[in-house]
């Protein structure tokens, strides 16, 4: 039961999120020491890293 539960919130939380993608990332990158946090971390990702550089530098 707990964990059905705790799936619910998951679920609940990721509705959230997806709605209000756009508004929380406003608030993410309005923050300067969270916009340096999220762009560090994002970099660290291959794939994000990879396609970021690739659209920056293109010929």
């Amino acid at each position: 039961m707990r964990t059905f539960w705790r799936l619910i919130v998951i679920a609940g939380a990721s509705a959230a999120a997806i709605r209000y993608r756009y508004r929380l990332m406003n608030v993410v990158l309005s923050n300067s020491m969270l916009r340096k946090f999220v762009v560090s971390k994002s970099l660290n990702v291959p794939q994000l890293r990879d396609k970021m550089m690739q659209s920056m530098f293109r010929p």
